[in-house]
């Protein structure tokens, strides 16, 4: 196992965002099904509240009170069997990074360092929470990938995103949310949403940060993880070689210190020593002892899609 804290010395500020408010409409569920990948379904919600209402709510009482938002429970405290599920059907599929856009205040290449950050929400009756998310490649420049267990399906609210955040600072300022889609069914192996993000006096979050790519129906290779656990604060990761898990599923052994906090972080793979790197899954949490991820398939594929055209 591998864990590093993220460094800054390469990223260079610009100026902090304002931020929307969020209350939501109804969700509805957008059955989708195609003839090679999963048959689970996809839901969305949009935001209809003022941006203003994001900033009034987020106190400095309520960041600081914010708890990790728990894991989908496995049913299973025990090391996963050696006979694992079949890996995702589906035609693979490869989005590549972009870099940050000339004029966004930044000079350096696109690195998951600078695009993964802190996602903050509130579930409705339950009180306010914390994930990690990643700025992944759209479209409409303003997706962030997560966690579909990060409020998505509970009434989720109030959602605002750092990227390269690191122990309450927000190089880039914070972002608020237009709508959100995910993927239906429950379980470790349907755990993925998009959130498509505001663009605050016109600035889009992938043209600050650039993006990380994206991998749908890929096989298990050697990957990554980066998020950012609570008691941490800051982006950390551990690597190792990925695995079908029995449940669907993506696990990885020996993967320490991405306690609470990390849920929606980025499964990466094609790793480059200047950060550039392809996302194939977001962050789950636990299997027994393993890392687990659930792994873009062709269900995911259909809300990312829509998210970068909203």
């Amino acid at each position: 196992m591998r864990l590093r804290r993220i460094t800054r010395t390469t990223l260079t500020a610009c100026a902090a965002a304002a931020s929307l408010c969020a209350a939501l409409m109804p969700v509805t569920a957008v059955a989708q099904e195609r003839p090679t990948g999963s048959r689970t379904g996809t839901a969305q919600v949009v935001n209809t509240e003022s941006r203003a209402r994001l900033d009034v709510y987020w106190t400095p009482a309520r960041i600081s009170a914010a708890r990790p938002m728990p894991a989908p429970d496995t049913g299973s405290e025990t090391r996963p069997p050696t006979v694992a599920a079949a890996e995702p059907g589906g035609d693979p599929v490869r989005v590549p990074a972009t870099r940050p856009r000339a004029g966004s205040g930044v000079q350096i290449r696109a690195s998951v360092w600078g695009t993964v950050g802190r996602l903050y929400f509130t579930i409705p009756g339950k009180g306010d929470y914390i994930c990690s998310g990643n700025v992944v490649t759209s479209n409409n420049r303003s997706v962030v990938a997560t966690a579909r267990h990060c409020g998505f399906g509970e009434g989720g609210t109030n959602y605002r995103f750092a990227p390269n955040y690191n122990k309450g600072n927000a190089p880039y300022g914070w972002w608020g949310w237009r709508s959100a889609g995910w993927v239906t069914g429950g379980g470790q192996e349907n755990d993925n949403a998009f959130l498509v993000l505001d663009t605050p006096d016109g600035r889009h979050v992938q043209d600050a940060v650039g993006s990380t790519g994206l991998g749908f129906n890929w096989s298990s290779n050697y990957a990554h993880i980066i998020g950012l656990p609570a008691d941490k604060d800051y982006a950390v990761w551990c690597e190792g070689q990925g695995y079908a898990g029995p449940g669907g599923q993506r696990l990885m052994d020996n993967c320490n210190g991405l306690s609470g906090g990390a849920s929606g972080g980025a499964w990466i793979e094609n790793y480059q020593s200047d950060g550039n790197a392809i996302q194939t899954g977001a962050y789950s949490g636990s299997y027994g002892a393993a890392a687990a991820t659930s792994a873009y398939g062709n269900a995911a594929y259909d809300v990312w899609n829509g998210a970068q055209n909203a």
